[in-house]
């Protein structure tokens, strides 16, 4: 298992802006749980737990070009620590994939580092590449 941050490789990305860096960058965050702003409302379930119902969704943002994407937060405890609590979810990057890939209002991804004033944008057609292979 990796315990490279996410934040760290979305770092080395902005400052290399490899293929390398980027691929790094994509390969991790499939495996990440990132923070999200959960929309809708979810159900309660036994022993505790919650289950979307239908109408839970992921915040979405323009921030940028004005193009829709959905709002991730890398390494949430980190993002806690320094940013203050901007989401109320955490969801794994593979699902914010599928979900950025298959709505078609949806223009990709935006994430936010945990440790630097840094995004990173996965666009639309790379989400539908990386679900494909």
């Amino acid at each position: 298992m990796n315990d490279t941050p996410l934040s760290d490789v979305m770092s080395e990305h902005a400052e290399t802006k490899t293929p390398e860096s980027f691929e790094r960058f994509l390969s991790l965050f499939r495996t990440s749980t990132v923070g999200i702003i959960a929309t809708g409302v979810p159900t309660h379930a036994m022993h505790g737990h919650f289950i979307a119902d239908g109408n839970l969704g992921a915040g979405k943002t323009t921030h940028g070009d004005g193009r829709p994407r959905v709002l991730a937060y890398a390494d949430p405890e980190a993002a806690l620590r320094n940013f203050g609590p901007r989401f109320n979810a955490g969801l794994p990057g593979e699902v914010l994939l599928r979900m950025a890939a298959t709505d078609p209002r949806c223009e990709g991804v935006l994430v936010n580092s945990a440790i630097r004033e840094i995004s990173l944008i996965i666009s639309k057609s790379t989400a539908q590449s990386l679900l494909t292979q």
